[in-house]
């Protein structure tokens, strides 16, 4: 109740400064004029949505929308799911923060964002894909900012029908920009299916492809790898139940006979069809045979549209489909098409737009965009890449032989300085203790001493924070590969946004218990002081200090492995304080303030950090404060 009440007022400030769902009042482009859709006055809003109100613990979103004309003919569970969609749509336009966005979809929601190789399956996983893609495609939700934005989707049609207590949804939308104005190349379909407790329990969006246009070479590329493509993953969700004969439906049935007339014939003399691989509309039905002949051509007789699924009214239907082979089901040719009818039921209008090929843009963009907002990223970035090729692949750079080669010595030397971690086994002097030089031991056990100091900053790792390499991996992977992991999570990591965090909010009861243990700074000093103590006199048969530094420098002469660590010690030193500014932000401290314990944390190799580890403000708790 508390949570309810708190997300209320702000869901009614930001719907004021949004607006929330938007319909669009001008020519749909390049194609047919779609009615103006008038949203109703707050006393004549349907039952039904009063309906989704019930279902939903965010109402409050709901509230915010009065139904359009056509939902307001609607009723039952077609005008519920047409309320659901058009209020997800409207969370999405109001910037609502996903965990609200995601109470729209039912636990095992299966969403398929076509901008993405894999679907989302599951409440918890959509919410991290909203909050690591925002604003990587149209319904990633908008990119997370502090500047003000007004770009929307806008919904152009909407099609909603009942079956069983259930609704099936499908909405054609388009983007526009903060001014306003139609951002070209983002026409797109949607298909949803809304269980009878008002939650979506499946969602297929689909994107126009960008200008220039593919035209057939899409099609003969299709033609060409069809014999070596196959995907088991495409699931045709009520096919057995399409078993009427309306215009579209005899279209698909008469395009896979390859009967370019009678599918012709279920259009009216003067349609307006756009197939979105190309560039301009089929404005009538010689235009459009001219097409679907054209593509007869690109494509083997062994190819069939399938029906999905589909909603359908007597003047509108959405349609779910994909592309086979000979029954097999084709990877990356699913698609969505939209269409109104005449009276008499022929197709006046239709949108057809097919799944992008590879490579898919989704995770490219959010990529891209972290390094556009801040190219600083660049830095790690570039190192990284000359890290891995220094390391792995170049010859002379470093000393010694590439990783690549896989010399016995070096997998020998890894697999000593792994036994004699943190110093335990020399020091208890083992009986299965390898002898290794003492200076590469110490140089060996402060580095991972050091990678593992970077688990204080676990808290950048959130529910509402994920990362597109998650941190907790990326961490273990640092005792294995040191900066090979550090790296590429600095360049790829999602900024900081929060200026108050709590214990609660870190991913994971033990990442919770490690990230704000005081003690760590201290153990892994400790533990950092000892491999630097043990450099200089550990194992004494190495003799006096420069005896064992001239023996050690001769052995990093020769030594890949040795060398790579002094390159980590540098690049630990070098990024430590990347991590720094947005800690002590999680933690409530400003820019300005806690400046000494802030540069020493950046500007101290090691020791710095684990003084800040001890010395940091703890991250509240929910739980005390309640309390």
């Amino acid at each position: 109740m508390r949570l309810t009440c708190i997300l209320i007022p702000i869901a009614l400030e930001r719907a004021a400064a949004f607006g929330g769902l938007k319909h669009n009042t001008r020519a749909v482009r390049n194609a047919h004029s779609l009615p103006h859709r008038q949203l109703l006055p707050h006393s004549q809003r349907s039952s039904a949505l009063d309906m989704v109100q019930s279902t939903s613990p965010f109402s409050a979103f709901a509230d915010l929308f009065n139904p359009s004309k056509q939902s307001a003919t609607l009723s039952g569970s077609a005008a519920v799911g047409q309320q659901v969609v058009e209020s997800f749509i409207a969370a999405i336009n109001s910037r609502a923060d996903p965990a609200t966005i995601v109470e729209f979809f039912s636990d095992d929601v299966n969403f398929v964002d076509t901008s993405y190789y894999n679907p989302i399956i599951g409440k918890d996983e959509l919410r991290k894909h909203f909050y690591l893609h925002a604003g990587s495609s149209a319904l990633s939700t908008f990119a997370k900012t502090t500047d003000f934005s007004a770009a929307a989707i806008v919904v152009d049609d909407i099609v909603s029908v009942a079956e069983n207590g259930k609704s099936k949804v499908c909405v054609m939308y388009h983007l526009t920009d903060d001014d306003g104005n139609d951002v070209a190349d983002t026409t797109a379909i949607s298909f949803y299916n809304v269980d009878d407790d008002g939650k979506i329990v499946s969602a297929f969006d689909v994107t126009e492809p960008v200008s220039p246009k593919p035209g057939d070479s899409g099609l003969k590329l299709l033609k060409t790898v069809s014999n070596l493509i196959g995907d088991e993953s495409i699931v045709m969700m009520t096919t057995d139940s399409i078993t009427s004969s309306t215009a579209v439906e005899q279209y698909f049935d008469a395009w896979n006979k390859r009967d370019m007339k009678l599918a012709v014939a279920q259009f009216t003399e003067d349609c307006s069809v756009r197939d979105l691989q190309y560039d301009d509309a089929f404005s009538n039905r010689d235009e459009l045979e001219t097409h679907l002949l054209r593509c007869k051509d690109c494509l083997p007789s062994s190819f069939n549209f399938v029906i999905d699924d589909i909603a359908q009214t007597k003047q509108k239907a959405g349609v779910l489909w994909h592309v086979e082979n000979d029954g097999e089901p084709l990877s990356f040719t699913r698609g969505c098409s939209f269409y109104t009818q005449d009276r008499n039921g022929l197709i006046q209008t239709g949108f057809d737009i097919p799944e992008k090929a590879p490579p898919k843009t989704g995770f490219l963009k959010t990529l891209s965009s972290k390094f556009e907002a801040e190219p600083v990223r660049l830095i790690p970035l570039a190192m990284w890449v000359a890290y891995m090729y220094i390391l792995f692949i170049s010859d002379g750079i470093l000393p010694g032989v590439n990783a690549l080669a896989l010399e016995q010595r070096t997998w020998e030397e890894v697999r000593d300085l792994s036994i004699n971690f943190f110093l335990v086994s020399p020091l208890l002097h083992l009986p299965f203790s390898p002898v290794v030089h003492p200076m590469l031991e110490g140089v060996f056990n402060l580095l991972l001493s050091w990678a593992a100091m970077f688990a204080c900053f676990l808290s950048d790792e959130r529910k509402e924070k994920p990362n597109l390499l998650p941190f907790g991996p990326m961490l273990v992977g640092m005792q294995f590969l040191t900066s090979g992991f550090l790296l590429p999570y600095l360049f790829t990591r999602t900024p900081e946004f929060e200026s108050q965090v709590y214990k609660e909010d870190i991913d994971g009861d033990l990442q919770q218990k490690v990230a704000e243990w005081r003690p760590l700074g201290g153990f892994l000093s400790t533990v950092g002081t000892a491999s630097i103590v043990w450099s200089f006199i550990g194992r004494p048969e190495f003799g006096e200090f420069t005896e064992r530094y001239n023996s050690f420098i001769d052995l990093l002469s020769i030594d890949r492995v040795g060398s790579s660590f002094i390159v980590d010690l540098a690049i630990f030193a070098i990024f430590q304080s990347w991590f720094v500014d947005d800690d002590l932000q999680r933690r409530g401290v400003s820019e300005d303030e806690l400046m000494g314990l802030r540069n020493v944390a950046k500007f101290v190799p090691f020791f710095g950090l684990a003084a800040y580890i001890t010395l940091r403000p703890e991250l509240p708790s929910r739980n005390s404060e309640m309390e």
